[in-house]
């Protein structure tokens, strides 16, 4: 079966078991699509005996997903969204990963535990993960090289911060950052998003982390679902003229051979915050 085939299978299948009517639209195909491209390139001989990890993977959608495309996957995740814990939400969730075999651990709200052998998967994602972190991204991709056998990879999707819709957002007068009523009436930690990245930002971070970059790619899968012809035709036709106008990026790093998690630089810090600073203050 062709690469295609077997995704539009899995979607399928995931489409038919997911505890949640509609959540899974089209643009999580076409998310689904650009993440298992870059993976079959990784893993040409197919994804059969690869373990994956997937740190922050929410309801498991994605994760099951994967699953169905061979990988044996393990999820973590606090399902601290209000409505993970709404009625029995938590409980269907939880019953669908049983279903599917994804081995899948609660954390405590605000732990960082994650109670898997290091150095034991070949893949970590971290799909939609970093924009909603309070503190550096280094830590995140700190846990993801240690999970990583030598030789497997990270692979790091979340909004483009400069897409198009952001840009014209802004030059409309609106703000490109989460609707203020939403943070404004928020209870307890914001839990939305909190620094989006470029392209290029999420490459250096992949970097100073000390991963091998294989891929840096952006991709469109909103288009299709939120917009009519004829916009959707010209804002696809401008993301493909321009890439970094697009939705989404994709980053996939690999663990190179004496990769050590990344340690706080104060000086790394200083130097940093010292642009545009006068002197003698940073």
């Amino acid at each position: 079966m062709s690469m295609d085939h077997a995704l539009q299978a899995a979607l399928n299948d995931i489409q038919a078991r997911f505890p949640f009517r509609d959540y899974i639209g089209p643009s999580v195909g076409l998310e689904m699509d650009a993440i298992v491209r870059e993976l079959g390139r990784v893993f040409p001989e197919g994804f059969q005996g690869k373990r994956l990890l997937d740190i922050g993977c929410g309801p498991m959608d994605k994760t099951g997903v994967l699953q169905r495309m061979g990988f044996s996957c393990s999820g973590v995740d606090d399902l601290g969204d209000p409505w993970h814990r709404r009625g029995d939400n938590l409980a269907r969730i939880r019953r669908f990963a049983t279903d599917l075999g994804i081995e899948f651990f609660l954390q405590e709200a605000g732990s960082t535990t994650i109670p898997f052998p290091t150095g034991s998967f070949d893949v970590v994602c971290l799909l939609g993960v970093i924009e909603h972190l309070h503190e550096s991204p280094r830590l995140v991709l700190n846990a993801a090289g240690q999970f990583l056998k030598p030789g497997g990879v990270v692979v790091v999707e979340m909004p483009n911060s400069v897409n198009l819709r952001k840009r014209l957002s802004m030059l409309a007068g609106r703000s490109s950052l989460p609707p203020v009523d939403q943070f404004y009436h928020s209870i307890g930690p914001w839990r939305g998003h909190v620094r989006e990245y470029t392209l290029d930002e999420t490459v250096f971070i992949c970097r100073t982390n000390g991963f091998e970059i294989l891929t840096a790619t952006t991709f469109e899968p909103f288009a299709a679902e939120k917009l009519k012809p004829p916009f959707r035709q010209v804002y696809q036709l401008l993301g493909r003229c321009f890439r970094s106008l697009q939705s989404m990026l994709l980053v996939v790093g690999r663990r190179p051979a004496g990769w050590q998690p990344a340690a706080a630089d104060e000086e790394a810090f200083r130097r940093a915050i010292a642009h545009g600073v006068p002197a003698g203050i940073a």
